[in-house]
Order: structure tokens, then sequence, then C-alpha cells
């Protein structure tokens, strides 16, 4: 990193402490760009710190390099390892070129920023990949073929990926009819790796976030999904679909969820809304 930006200041952080500590110096520098390496954990973590620093002020423009165990958000910053990345912004801050950068959404769920929101299915399958030590895209999609196939000829993989959430949701103040869900995803970002872009409401409109109902089996939702991961519109009978401002749900029971990559648990409630208004630049 280093020799790819000789001179620009390197704040590395081992905990959360530091990385509180290292947001407030970085930010001091009034810098033109801060770069994030490291995967999407570490992305929603400096997120966080950043908007907590700057105490409701404008964040910098961000280079999100990737160089983490999962990268899926690191397309956003460009192509090429987080080195190359950072090398190319270098070099064009440098010359004095006029910086690529596009705006999104960040969300806020849980006192955490980040760019996606999974319950129910998706927690439940990346709960799998870590206790198959999964890492990176393509474990991701090894477990994601295995999971279609068990979908296919309805196997116990499949049943245990699509337990019916036991939630009430909420969107913008309207209740969800009650038919079985199986899980949700909110999203402020088209892009999910590996070239996919399920999320295709993502930046329909600003302050608004795309957000995706599960209410297929297993056999119906193998079927829709090379269409979602495509771009396409979801079919109703098998998806929700719309764009929202804020979703909440209520059980009865913790409700754990997927920020970014990133296990973690709520109380029975859960909120995610919109945070700041980012500027992502691609080297």
């Amino acid at each position: 990193m280093r020799k790819a930006a000789p001179g620009a200041p390197i704040f590395e952080a081992a905990t959360l402490d530091d990385l509180r500590r290292v947001s407030a110096l970085a930010l001091a520098e009034k810098p033109d760009v801060i770069a994030i390496a490291g995967g999407d954990g570490t992305v929603t973590h400096v997120l966080t710190a950043l908007d907590a620093a700057a105490a409701g002020a404008d964040l910098p423009a961000l280079a999100l390099l990737g160089g983490g165990a999962f990268d899926s958000l690191s397309a956003l910053g460009g192509p090429g390892a987080a080195e190359d990345k950072l090398r190319r912004l270098a070099i064009e801050l440098r010359s004095g070129s006029t910086l690529v950068t596009h705006e999104r959404d960040a969300l806020r769920v849980d006192g955490q920023l980040g760019f996606r929101v999974g319950v129910g299915l998706p927690v439940r399958f990346v709960e799998e990949l870590h206790a198959r030590r999964g890492r990176g895209q393509w474990a991701n999609a090894t477990l994601l073929l295995r999971a279609l196939a068990s979908s296919v000829v309805r196997g116990p993989f499949a049943r245990k990926l699509y337990e019916p959430l036991d939630a009430t949701v909420s969107v913008d103040g309207e209740e969800w009819p009650p038919v079985p869900l199986f899980g949700i995803v909110c999203a402020s970002v088209a892009e999910a790796g590996l070239g996919a872009r399920p999320f295709r409401r993502a930046t329909e409109q600003p302050g608004f976030f795309h957000v995706l109902g599960l209410t297929a089996g297993p056999l119906a939702f193998a079927l829709e999904l090379p269409r979602l991961m495509l771009g396409a519109p979801a079919r109703r009978d098998r998806l929700l679909d719309g764009i929202a401002e804020v979703v909440e749900l209520q059980a009865s029971q913790p409700i754990p969820f997927l920020l970014d990559g990133e296990l973690r648990r709520a109380g029975t409630s859960l909120r995610i809304g919109l945070g700041p208004r980012v500027h992502l630049v691609r080297a």
C-alpha cells in the first residue's frame, strides 16, 4: 500500500477502539478521498466509525479497495486488486484528474452502517458457509450451487435453509400480507459479487433502497434465481419486490441479521433505514 500511494497517510486499526481513533485522525487530515482496504465487513466498520467521527458532517469520497475474505462490495471501487486500485487512484489525484464518483445511500441498522442487510435465508446461508470455513466469492458460488441442487430435489439442505421467518414486516408503515416468508434482503447497491446485480432497483430513486421478500419455496426460488441474479424483474408470485425508506421487523425472539457479510443479532425488533449518502470513487 505504501508503494502504491507514496506519501499518503496510512492508518491501521486492529480493534474497534483503534478504528474510532484513526477515523478521527483520518478526517482531521481533510482528505479528498479515504480509501478502505479490506472486505465487506471492514467497509461496514469503517463507514460506521467515520460517520460517528464526522458527527453529522459530510464524509469525504470513499474508495472501496477490497482485499478481505468477502469482497462483493469491492467492484464499486473498480476492477483489479486493492494495490492496483490504490495506485490508479494516487496517480489520478497527483495529476489533478477529475475523479469518477457515484453516489449511494448507506443503510442504518442497529446502530451500524452498510449497504446490504439480510434476514432469514441469507443468514442461514452464511452460517452454513462459516461452518464449512468457506472464504471468498467462489466459496459462496459453490455453496449456492449446492443449495440450488438441493432445492430442485427438495433435499434436507434446502429445507434447512428455507425455515419460515417468524416475524411481521412493515415497509414504510404498511404491513406486508401474512404469506409464508423465508427471507428478506434490503440493498442500496445493485451488486452482489461475481458480476451479479440482483438488486436492480437499489439505485432507482435517491433516498430509497431495494427490498425483496422471498415468498417462494425451494424449487420455485431455484427457478427464479437466475433471472434475479441477471437483474431481471422478479415474478410477483415468488418475491415481494419494492423500494422503501424504512423496513421494520417484529418477532418474538432476537433477530439474527446479516450486514455486508457479517452476522449480527438484534433484539425482538429490527429497523432498517437510511444512513448518509456517500460518494464512492471508481479508480
